[in-house]
């Protein structure tokens, strides 16, 4: 957040100020849930869950997220249509992929300390070969280029310590001619990559420690639709 706007992160951690979820973070939110639970369980088992069970999770999860949600941010998206949506990417993903994982860690939390302060993440799940593996849905596919610079997996292999091999297994939302389907990226980080993004974090850290957090508005997020913070921070000005 602070990369993308520093404002809005002053907004959000130093003001504690929070912005109505979107729907499509509550489907995301909810399709994690359903594979959490899954490879929970398969850590032992060895099996996947009935595809049925998977799918009654996410349901119950969004069932649950509507009910602890004060307002949710729809963006003009059906709320019935996007859970049908989640369901179906559930389905794509444990009939298609999932057979394929065999968890090691599911969901484990990580600390380390930079510069005294606590650097925390929870990591997806990591497999039995130790691969690192992260889920994300989308509108589209990503570019190669995306992965090998997401700065999300270069904080694992921060917090695991060493370099490792990454999975993205990126679930695409449907279209109108094309169903969705789970694309498994591959990438990997080094402990090159590692001493990089840590001087980027430490210096990260020292700006933040002078209070300055001055807007970045030349982005796409810079925008009544991306930003929740925007009638805050802009007013009354016209775009």
């Amino acid at each position: 957040m602070w990369q993308r706007c520093p404002r809005s992160w002053f907004y959000r951690y130093v003001e504690g100020l929070k912005i109505r979820p979107s729907g499509a973070l509550i489907e995301g939110s909810c399709y994690h849930t359903a594979l959490e639970v899954n490879f929970k369980q398969k850590v032992i088992s060895k099996e996947d869950l009935p595809v049925s069970d998977c799918l009654d999770i996410f349901a119950d999860a969004w069932d649950a997220r509507l009910k602890q949600e004060e307002g949710i941010d729809w963006e003009d998206e059906d709320p019935g249509k996007l859970k049908d949506e989640g369901i179906w990417l559930v389905r794509t993903y444990i009939e298609t992929t999932s057979p394929e994982v065999q968890p090691l860690e599911v969901e484990k939390p990580y600390v380390r300390k930079i510069s005294g302060i606590p650097a925390v993440g929870v990591i997806d799940l990591t497999d039995v070969k130790e691969r690192v593996v992260d889920h994300k849905t989308s509108n589209r596919m990503f570019q190669q280029d995306e992965v090998d610079r997401d700065d999300q997996l270069t904080t694992y292999a921060f917090l695991k310590n060493r370099a490792i091999i990454g999975q993205v297994h990126v679930a695409i939302k449907p279209t109108k001619t094309l169903p969705p389907r789970i694309v498994v990226m591959r990438t990997y980080r080094t402990d090159a990559h590692i001493k990089w993004w840590l001087e980027m974090v430490k210096g990260i850290l020292e700006q933040m420690k002078t209070g300055n957090a001055p807007p970045r508005p030349n982005g796409w997020w810079c925008s009544p639709r991306f930003c929740g913070f925007y009638p805050r921070c802009r007013g009354n000005l016209p775009m």
